[in-house]
């Protein structure tokens, strides 16, 4: 019976170090996939998103709204698409899939982005009303 167990959890050590590491490499792709698109970068940059830290300045408003397309969790012509972001945070969220997108439509309403001209900044701006659930929230910027 405990070798069984030892086996369980070796298996599960090895597969969560196994999705980590896919994760990890996805992050690394998406980092370099739209660094190449978005002028400006720097490596300092590149190692802020790498930390989750996404700092409010011209080249990020960029970097975010290209993760955004990218993903297909946003387009310039309708903004958030809060059913894919749903499925893309594995409806894990804590919230049932019709209270997040209520909540988050709420969030995006009050914001007014059809007001904000440069598309960078609106996505940038729309991002703000998933930050928490993405991790995004560190830098202490609301």
């Amino acid at each position: 019976m405990k070798l069984s167990t030892l086996i369980v959890v070796a298996f599960l050590t090895v597969f969560s170090v196994q999705l980590a590491t896919a994760a990890s490499d996805d992050i690394e792709s998406l980092i370099e996939t739209c660094s190449a698109t978005v002028q400006g970068m720097t490596d300092d940059l590149k190692a802020r998103y790498r930390a989750n830290e996404y700092p409010d300045d011209p080249v990020t408003h960029c970097f975010v709204r290209c993760v955004g397309l990218t993903l297909n969790l946003y387009t310039d012509e309708d903004g958030v698409d809060l059913e894919a972001n749903w499925q893309h945070l594995g409806n894990g969220v804590g919230d049932e899939e019709d209270q997040f997108i209520a909540n988050h439509r709420a969030c995006l309403d009050g914001r007014n982005l059809n007001a904000i001209e440069n598309l960078c900044d609106r996505a940038y701006s729309a991002f703000q009303c998933l930050k928490e659930e993405y991790g995004m929230d560190q830098t202490g910027q609301k």
